[in-house]
């Protein structure tokens, strides 16, 4: 068996989106077969197909994405995405030879990250990526979203066709302060925010859109979906919250009041709440409400000097970086970070590492999240306390970060 990889072609995405689908155990909806939404979302030239003979055994796309980092740049970023590989064919090397083709054309773009959501978290970090910011789910009954609220403003619903124009400004002044967010085009919101055929909804309602208003200004919006439940005939139904953001305190408070209350609907669940909202401080019985921490963003540097060069800090210091890369062994070196007034300098030096760690918890520490110091007593970082101490306190940022939309 001979295994080749390539782009497909636009006669191919059909066929491409099948095996797509089949590689998560599902099939492809006889609806769903329009390639509008493909075609406009990822580039042809950026996926990749493993063939055996003439039949695609595997699929990888990307999206090419902008991040924010660390005081408040936006960079580009390959976002992995539309990973499977057919059942017949695992373990044979086949992510192998995509993930390299994907990784060497991101490098090509002058990408100095790729990032993904994993699907399973064993899978990634030996091709360096590290998970780089966390999410929290949560659950919660009708009344433990009780919230003081100002009084100033209203929440009103609107129509999916004012999405486009009234959402976009709020996501943008949310996105320039928050590490891990991903900008949006125009086809993101089109296709990703407001598209919402009946078929994607399991038996939810279609998305409903609401938006924080004090005058006639919008400082937050929600999107959600109900899910009925009249069991025994006492109404049992859910909101499912999939994405809330505001801009002001007043805002974020109204918003979780409404979510939290809706009639008829007495359970709440929201799958990607930032670790570090304010939504717990504002409640008066916290327990009540059901929490769980997850992974979010996996991120891998593709060049370290860009990377590091793109983000500012917090603390100024050196340190001297041993880089080690098992997968793309180039990337592999001794890096000097000098921090001063927050500006980063990063060269390659020939000298000695004062802490060495893998291209996977560089990623993982890359947008500010994670803990060194934990990071080295898991043993994924070596180097006396005192410069692990050094390396916490140049990357860990205040603001925790937070990527908003699975890709």
């Amino acid at each position: 068996m001979t295994i080749t990889t390539r782009p497909i072609t636009e006669d191919e995405v059909l066929g491409f989106r099948e095996k797509l689908v089949k590689g998560f155990g599902e099939d492809l909806d006889d609806k769903d077969r329009d390639p509008e939404r493909f075609l406009a979302l990822i580039p042809l030239d950026r996926t990749v197909a493993a063939f055996d003979g003439g039949e695609i055994v595997g699929t990888l796309g990307t999206h090419p994405l902008r991040v924010t980092v660390p005081g408040g740049a936006s960079i580009p970023m390959a976002g992995t995405t539309m990973v499977t590989v057919q059942n017949t064919h695992r373990r044979q090397g086949v992510l192998r030879a995509m993930m390299r083709d994907h990784l060497d054309d991101a490098a090509a773009r002058e990408e100095a990250l790729a990032g993904l959501w994993a699907s399973e978290t064993p899978i990634y970090g030996r091709f360096g990526f590290g998970h780089a910011t966390s999410r929290e789910v949560v659950e919660a009954a009708k009344g433990t979203l009780s919230i003081s609220t100002s009084g100033e403003g209203v929440v009103r619903t609107i129509e999916p066709d004012r999405v486009a124009k009234l959402l976009p400004a709020i996501y943008d002044d949310v996105l320039a302060h928050r590490p891990g967010m991903l900008s949006r085009s125009d086809h993101w919101w089109k296709y990703q925010v407001v598209k919402d055929p009946e078929h994607w909804r399991e038996g939810d309602t279609a998305k409903r859109f609401v938006v924080y208003e004090v005058g006639n200004q919008i400082e937050g919006y929600a999107i959600y979906r109900q899910k009925s439940d009249w069991g025994d005939l006492v109404p049992n139904g859910q909101v499912k919250v999939i994405e809330a953001l505001a801009i002001s305190d007043r805002a974020h408070s109204g918003l979780w009041n409404y979510l939290g209350n809706v009639d008829l609907f007495p359970r709440l669940r929201f799958w990607n709440l930032p670790a570090d909202d304010p939504l717990w401080w504002k409640l008066a019985e916290p327990r009540r409400v059901q929490r769980k921490r997850s992974d979010g963003l996996w991120v891998r540097i593709m060049d370290v000097p860009g990377a590091l060069g793109a983000r500012t800090y917090e603390s100024d210091g050196s340190i001297r970086i041993g880089v080690d890369d098992q997968f793309r062994p180039d990337t592999s070196g001794v890096y000097e970070l000098a921090v001063s007034d927050g500006e980063g300098k990063i060269v390659e030096v020939d000298d000695e590492a004062e802490v060495e760690l893998g291209i996977d918890a560089l990623g993982a520490l890359y947008l500010g999240g994670s803990n060194a110091l934990s990071m080295a007593a898991a043993g994924l970082i070596d180097g006396l306390p005192e410069q692990i101490s050094t390396l916490h306190r140049l990357f860990h940022t205040d603001a925790e970060p937070w990527c908003d939309s699975i890709f």
